[in-house]
């Protein structure tokens, strides 16, 4: 069972055009039947979608001119992306979000930090950071190097959870880059407190699992040791080293499509569910896309119940 879901999370985005509805098919293609969905259920799909993607309920214009979209669409796949894309990456100026590509992205950074930091906000992370700058001129007049050093290599990771969300925004990192400075800080630490807990909650945050006793010992070495050990098939021998090999394996992008599911519909996926999707989101890194197949489900619109 995936652990600390503490937060609800969503992701959706609209891109207006006219583009021909899109006839689907199913089992027996037969296509499905959405002349009778009622309004009321499409309202609130679009409202969803605001709300898991941008961390907001849609305003009365918003919703309606959406509804009416996804309607005049017959409720195509090929309406759903463009609303859920266009949540995702339009930069287009809008009162209260800046662009709703802002709005998104903060959603994913407020919600990582939810899922790492239990929720600490950038007003505690700035204020470690206030404290370093304070340690290091004390530092500094004292003459002593080697604390100016270790203090600005910890400012350093501070500022690299601060920094994570523009160049997140920015397409400069991937969300497995986000995910780094979010478990490497002394915040994380004070959470998972000693070597063995910070262990295993990293292999639960990463893989929403335990590590085996073999992994366990090896990562134990890394964190507490600082020995050089074969991680993942990378070598490692502190623990940035450690969380980097922890994030490029094969088996931190499944675990990411598993939680996406348990977030979005409240329900594991199975395994071909997670086969879809795993080529494509292991070889582009694009989170959006993974989000963005489960958002145009009936299954998560409830266009078909």
């Amino acid at each position: 069972m995936i652990r600390k879901i503490t937060f609800l999370l969503a992701i959706p985005l609209l891109v207006f055009g006219c583009k021909k509805s899109e006839s689907l098919t199913v089992d027996g293609n037969t296509p499905p039947d959405y002349h009778s969905v009622p309004t009321i259920k499409v309202e609130n799909y679009v409202n969803r979608l605001f709300i898991d993607l941008l961390g907001r309920e849609a305003t009365n214009d918003e919703r309606n001119s959406r509804t009416d979209y996804l309607k005049a669409e017959g409720l195509s796949m090929a309406a759903r992306e463009k609303i859920i894309l266009e949540l995702q990456l339009d930069t287009t100026y809008h009162d209260g979000d800046s662009s709703y590509h802002h709005a998104y992205c903060q959603r994913i950074y407020d919600l990582s930090k939810a899922r790492f930091l239990e929720g600490a906000t950038d007003g505690e992370v700035g204020q470690f950071i206030g404290n370093l700058n304070f340690a290091i001129v004390v530092a500094r007049l004292d003459g002593d190097s080697v604390a100016v050093y270790s203090y600005l290599a910890e400012k350093k990771r501070y500022e690299d959870i601060i920094h994570s969300k523009r160049r997140y925004r920015l397409g400069q990192i991937t969300y497995a880059d986000m995910a780094v400075p979010m478990i490497d800080n002394a915040i994380y630490d004070q959470i998972n407190m000693g070597s063995f807990n910070f262990v295993n909650a990293a292999f639960d945050d990463l893989f929403t699992r335990k590590p085996t006793q073999e992994e366990f010992n090896r990562s134990y070495d890394v964190i507490d040791k600082n020995l050089p050990r074969d991680i993942f098939g990378l070598t490692a021998s502190n623990k940035r080293e450690f969380l980097i090999a922890m994030t490029t394996t094969s088996e931190f992008y499944e675990a990411q499509i598993r939680w996406e599911y348990y977030l979005l519909l409240q329900r594991e996926a199975s395994t071909q569910e997670v086969i879809n999707l795993f080529n494509n989101y292991s070889k582009t890194k694009n989170l959006a896309a993974v989000q963005l197949a489960i958002l145009k489900t009936d299954e998560y619109a409830q266009f078909l119940r």
